[in-house]
């Protein structure tokens, strides 16, 4: 049966109390009992001691004989106490004995055969004068001062347990309701979120470590969904917009045509296709960084040597490097690395590609590629146009262009540097930028070299 996690707190610290207090009230029981047995058990030795030297200081008194009537005053004396003398000679004949009258009288000493017998000889001098016979019963042994104590402990343990009880109760119900309440604050806000509503964040208002965890974790949880829900109606927005332009552009053109206010000639075809090739182009990029992004598109990891594979994307660079007479300054060593070398290709062709584009002529592009500990570390630095402090948190962003106008007069989409990150991250290493305007940029990509 299901049940609320203040309801089961509560009964599973109802039911732990009970284990314990009742555990503790019979150990306690326990041990009272045994030892108070060991006490009245030598209090009673103690006792038949004493009547037993009551009877050898009277024998010594009366110069080594019994008087019955001293023997007597002793005998019920005890019988006041539970005990029935019985005082014999050496040929184990009665010297004296209670009288059936006496034994009436006294309420202890019913059913003598049923009671427990114990003989004690008398000696004077290691020499035997007479032996006693206490007869006693089991019960015998607690007074009725014994008997009152070990009820009134019983009552006092009982009254502690049930007071003990009541106060774990009301704790129980306090600390299930503390637990309970931030639990309670975070299934609801968590609905809440659920149902896209991200503005509010949970406060923390316990002192228990994993529920403040727990709250920080979900905190996390809203801001990036927050986050996440922001950037695709960005997203959303950016891709109508960058759709929008090429095919306006070619409805424009087409319904131009149909009308007859532009004749159909090869140029303008030519335009159209170019549109065509460029909605195409930007169509592939959302599919290629959604695929990789979602871990559909398999990484097919090889040994590559990453220093070779740069010089690759050098070669396929080194027209547009003449023509705008750019220095270039190659600092790389030999490393070999599991990579997925077309995907790579495509990070470096893509960095490569923003740093000659923003390179102004006669600049300088620097390339660097180094172990660092468990890392090879691909730097690629330019002395282009930089970028804005406020842009540099975005720069890796779907469709994020510092300046759109220029971006867009130069062929970008804002997606280069997207799909650069997706790769990297999909080969489980990171990539970052450091950028001052009007100074230059210097993009940095880490790869794990045990990958």
């Amino acid at each position: 049966m299901k049940r609320q996690i203040r309801t089961q707190l509560i009964i599973s610290f109802i039911f732990l109390m009970l284990l314990i207090i009742s555990s503790i009230s019979l150990m306690t029981m326990s041990l009272v009992s045994e030892h108070f047995d060991k006490y009245v058990q030598k209090k009673h030795d103690t006792t038949l001691t004493a009547y037993k030297n009551e009877l050898k200081v009277s024998y010594l008194i009366n110069n080594g004989t019994w008087k019955p009537a001293k023997v007597k005053k002793i005998g019920v004396r005890a019988l006041q106490d539970g005990l029935i003398l019985v005082l014999k000679n050496t040929d184990n004949k009665i010297i004296w004995e209670p009288s059936q009258t006496l034994l009436n009288r006294s309420t202890n000493t019913k059913n003598i055969d049923s009671m427990n017998k114990k003989n004690v000889a008398i000696k004077i001098n290691s020499k035997k004068v007479a032996l006693v016979q206490f007869s006693y019963n089991d019960a015998l042994g607690y007074t009725r001062h014994d008997i009152a104590f070990i009820n009134d402990l019983r009552i006092s343990l009982a009254g502690i347990s049930i007071f003990v009880f009541l106060v774990a109760i009301v704790i129980a119900v306090w600390i299930a309701r503390d637990l309970s309440r931030p639990l309670r604050q975070i299934v609801s806000f968590t609905q809440a979120v659920a149902s896209g509503d991200y503005r509010n964040q949970l406060p923390q208002q316990t002192q228990i470590v994993e529920v403040n965890e727990l709250v920080n974790v979900t905190n996390e949880l809203s801001r990036q969904l927050s986050k996440n829900q922001a950037l695709r109606e960005r997203l959303s927005s950016d891709i109508a917009h960058e759709l929008r332009t090429p095919l306006t552009t070619i409805q424009g053109s087409l319904e131009a045509m149909i009308d007859g206010i532009w004749p159909i000639d090869e140029a303008r075809l030519v335009s159209l296709n170019d549109e065509v090739i460029r909605l195409t182009h930007l169509i592939n990029n959302i599919e290629n960084i959604a695929s990789i992004e979602h871990r559909e598109d398999k990484l097919i990891k090889v040994d590559t040597d990453l220093s070779k594979l740069i010089q690759q994307v050098l070669n396929n660079f080194q027209s547009n490097l003449e023509e705008k007479r750019i220095t270039l300054d190659y600092q790389t060593e030999k490393i070999i690395v599991a990579i997925d070398p077309n995907k790579i290709n495509q990070v470096i062709t893509n960095l490569l590609s923003n740093a000659i584009k923003f390179t102004q002529t006669k600049g300088k592009i620097i390339i660097k590629l180094k172990r660092v500990a468990d890392n090879v570390v691909l730097t690629i630095e330019d002395n282009g146009s930089g970028i804005a402090e406020k842009d540099i948190p975005h720069v890796f962003d779907h469709f994020y262009m510092a300046d759109p106008a220029r971006n867009r007069q130069q062929g970008g989409q804002g997606i280069g540097l997207a799909i650069v990150k997706a790769i990297v991250v999909a080969h489980g290493g990171s990539v970052s930028v450091d950028s001052k305007l009007g100074v230059g940029t210097i993009f940095t990509v880490k790869l794990p070299l045990n990958n």
